[in-house]
């Protein structure tokens, strides 16, 4: 089958052409030779009076002939960033490669030119101090530069010759065909990425993200491979959204590597901005007299020193706290040289107080921060204003700067069920409202076994997931486990709380499971929650199912035999808000497991039905509806929130 390109590679190349931009205008004007001496003399060394070098000797002329060299560097420098200024997007791949040759002949030539100034006696030590100062910035600078031109060649070539081909569901007439495109595509689009060695140091985190994002595919590959094997339209439709969601996360992460480029960019500009400056100094100092020179300070020299910007969320969702990367970004480097930092962050009444020291270059850093919450006195019943505040010291304590940015704290309960940047994919983070480890879920469980033991007279005394049961039958196994936590509910309390329900707002409050059986009372997404996170906690395999304006779970049943426990793709559905005598009573329950028990079918007596395959394709096409697969917890890097 024709494989159909994504329309976004123009785009990455047009966003690396911007990039062309920011990154080679960091060169200053290269500035005529200052002093009287003669331009085109050269000048090795000053002899003494028996033909030794003297340092102590120091000779107009031979600084004339240093400064030469500064000026020769920054004409190199000029020079190549015209070359790489004039690059046409157009180019592609090979405009980056020519861009990067470039910059690696720079470098070589700087470098020789930096050995010719070296060789050069008769240089007093402030003014051979200056310079090593500039041509360690600016071969830093473009040493930097050419690691990133490079990455960015690779990263093309990857999104060309795979990204650009990543298989869409749309283009195949079966499952399997699907399957098996995109099992082929993700091997070898690992296999590439594996083999880029070229990060930079900037966004070696941001690189390890995206290699993680591109793993999601692993997962959506296994999910289709049993939707073939089962005929499973659950999972066939949570590949199909899974799908989206790595489309999704792709493009986010795509832009999270271009900021950092940028970023990179930016520091590359403050370098060769004061390079320049210096540049200009090395002239002045240059034209001075020898007296003059003694207490001239050179301003442009700022080893050391180091450059602090940042990035911080304005909101916080407590309940999506493990799915954040960082509560504030530091992006910092030393202009020159190395220092060490000490750095605290901390949101004062939410999070413990982070402190580390840092050891800074002159490599472009990102320092992402995320302390964790604190233990206790943590009080998130309700929404509030807070502080995120940063604080930047010398190891020795002295105050280099402290920060305070404004932050929301949503309550614990909130969620946000859709956002600009995740679009409907938004909705798999309500996995983070499970909670099958909590201990008001194993209370739960325990009064399920007294009702399946009630229902079964006693045949049936535990609660055993996919383990094989006397019937040898799990239909009836499976629907008994779920009678039995419907059962519970209604028992211990718990009633529907028939307030409306909608996923189309942006914010909703929510109760986890542990509270809603604490208030006896829940909306259908928070029944539904504390039902799968019940099934969840015994292993078995549940998806949360939203209809428009509602809530429901579905619980895959399995043959618990042999060594396939793979899945059977067949399901039931159950209907979490039906809390009253008339239809959550144990009759209702044990007729219905009777009837699936002798005739393998149910009378539809109970909030437990089952759908064929068609039935579920047809009632999950519905416009509007949407399949979490509560499995996916891990894959999306989401976990209940705990405090």
């Amino acid at each position: 089958m024709e494989r159909k390109k994504k329309g976004n590679v123009k785009l990455l190349v047009m966003a690396f052409a911007a990039m062309s931009v920011i990154c080679t205008s960091c060169s200053g004007s290269p500035i005529q030779t200052a002093g009287n001496g003669d331009s085109g003399s050269s000048v090795a060394s000053v002899m003494g009076a028996h033909g030794e070098t003297n340092e102590n000797i120091f000779s107009q002329e031979a600084i004339n002939e240093y400064v030469k060299c500064i000026d020769q560097s920054a004409e190199l420098i000029a020079k190549t960033d015209n070359e790489i200024v004039k690059f046409d997007a157009e180019d592609g791949i090979e405009g980056y490669r020519k861009q990067a040759t470039v910059l690696e002949n720079l470098l070589a030539d700087l470098a020789d030119v930096e050995n010719k100034a070296n060789a050069i006696s008769g240089v007093d030590t402030k003014l051979k101090n200056a310079g090593n100062e500039y041509f360690t910035m600016v071969n830093d600078a473009y040493k930097a530069s050419y690691e990133v031109w490079i990455f960015l060649t690779d990263y093309l070539v990857f999104c060309e010759d795979y990204l650009a081909y990543w298989p869409r569901e749309e283009n195949y007439d079966t499952t399997k065909e699907y399957y098996n495109e995109l099992n082929a595509w993700y091997e070898s689009a690992k296999e590439a990425y594996t083999a880029i060695d070229s990060c930079p140091p900037c966004m070696e985190g941001e690189w390890k993200q995206y290699g993680e994002i591109l793993d999601l595919n692993d997962d959506i590959i296994n999910k289709l491979y049993l939707a073939n094997v089962y005929g499973d339209n659950l999972r066939y439709l949570s590949a199909l959204n899974m799908s989206n969601r790595f489309e999704t996360v792709e493009a986010l992460q795509f832009e999270d590597i271009l900021n950092c480029l940028i970023g990179e960019a930016e520091h590359l500009q403050a370098q060769s901005d004061l390079s320049s400056d210096l540049v200009k100094e090395l002239h002045i100092y240059a034209e001075l007299d020898e007296e003059e020179r003694v207490e001239y300070e050179f301003k442009s020299i700022r080893t050391g020193k180091i450059r602090l910007s940042y990035d911080t969320v304005d909101t916080i969702y407590p309940s999506l706290y493990h799915s954040y990367d960082a509560f504030v970004i530091i992006k910092t480097g030393c202009i020159s040289g190395e220092k060490k930092i000490l750095v605290e962050m901390e949101i004062p009444g939410f999070t413990q107080s982070y402190k580390e020291t840092i050891a800074l270059d002159s490599a472009y850093r990102e320092i992402h921060i995320k302390p964790p919450a604190l233990a206790s006195n943590l009080n998130l019943s309700s929404s509030k204003n807070a502080q995120i505040k940063v604080t930047i010291s010398e190891q020795d304590g002295t105050l280099l700067e402290a920060k305070s940015f404004p932050v929301t704290i949503k309550s614990k309960y909130d969620f946000e069920w859709y956002s600009d940047e995740y679009g409907v994919a938004t909705q798999d983070n309500i996995l983070c409202f499970l909670t099958p480890e909590a201990a008001a879920i194993s209370r739960l469980k325990r009064q399920a076994i007294e009702e399946i033991t009630s229902m079964t007279g006693g045949k049936m005394e535990s609660f055993v997931g996919y383990q094989n049961t006397r019937w040898n039958n799990h239909y009836v196994g499976t629907y008994v486990q779920v009678a039995g936590i419907m059962r519970a509910l209604y028992e211990t309390g718990v009633r529907y709380n028939m307030d409306p329900f909608s996923i189309s707002g942006s914010n909703q409050h929510i109760l986890f499971p542990e509270d809603v059986l604490e208030q006896k009372s829940g909306l259908c997404i928070e029944t539904s929650l504390t039902v799968a996170s019940a099934l969840q906690s015994a292993g078995m395999h549940v998806f949360l199912v939203f209809p428009p304006g509602h809530a429901q779970v579905a619980v895959e049943v399995w043959n618990g035999r042999g060594e396939d426990k793979s899945g059977t793709g067949k399901y039931f559905l159950i209907e979490t808000t039906a809390l009253s005598s008339d239809w959550n009573n144990q009759k209702a329950f044990v007729d219905d497991a009777n009837a699936l028990l002798s005739e393998n079918r149910l009378l539809g007596t109970s909030p437990i039905s089952y759908y064929n395959q068609e039935e579920w394709y047809r009632y999950l096409t519905k416009e509007g509806t949407y399949l979490v697969d509560c499995d996916d917890l891990s894959a999306f890097n989401l976990a209940p929130f705990s405090n």
